[in-house]
């Protein structure tokens, strides 16, 4: 198992994010090339780093949770919001690249990943959601796979991908920078799980 922390593989790929451009498909929250995750999984993942504390310092570092509420009450910050879509970004894209040269991720390589996540998460895999567990096992042993075979070209092969693949997302979770390569946020705060605007469609007005 490598034992670089995942929080800092993440930040090596400084391409963290994704957003919307004027021909988005606004009916699935993100879309990569064939790829889509709908609005109520990526919503899902937002709540899921948002209230356990100990994945999300394992997956982004530190940080509190009033760092990631917005302005107003019951809300997620744009950072948050953005930063949340870009790894999921980062996930699919991993998916291609390992595709693209031919890797596959073992049962030994999901082991790993687990041990790893068991050591980095008080609780382990198994403080995860049921229905989440196996795909992050599987996201964790991908950068992993990925890591260990292409070594100094992995931040180059990720860069390369985000360039040719074809990126959108709902214009509420943020907006794409295709010249910089880089996410921007959204315009408004997101309703927080337990909010009074919870199931409203979009941002919780500014």
């Amino acid at each position: 198992m490598l034992n670089r922390p995942l929080a800092s593989l993440l930040a090596a790929v400084t391409l963290v994010g994704i957003a919307a451009t004027g021909c988005a498909d606004q009916s699935a929250a993100i879309r990569v090339d064939d790829v889509t995750v709908s609005r109520s999984d990526f919503e899902d993942e937002l709540d899921l780093y948002f209230e356990n504390d100990d994945l999300r310092s394992f997956v982004f570092g530190p940080a509190e949770r009033d760092q990631l509420q917005g302005e107003l009450r019951d809300s997620y910050s744009q950072e948050y919001v953005a930063v949340v879509a870009g790894l999921r970004v980062q996930f699919i894209v991993a998916d291609s690249v390992l595709a693209a040269e031919g890797l596959e991720v073992t049962d030994e390589d999901r082991a790993g990943a687990e041990a790893e996540i068991d050591d980095g998460v008080p609780g382990g895999v198994s403080s995860l959601p049921e229905d989440r567990r196996a795909s992050f096992v599987d996201d964790v042993a991908t950068f992993r796979v990925l890591q260990g075979e292409l070594q100094d070209g992995f931040t180059q092969a990720i860069t390369d991908a985000y360039a040719e693949a074809d990126i959108s997302v709902r214009s509420q979770y943020g907006r794409w920078d295709p010249d910089e390569l880089t996410i921007v946020p959204p315009d408004g705060p997101l309703t927080a799980p337990g909010g009074d605007d919870a199931e409203t469609d979009g941002p919780t007005p500014g």
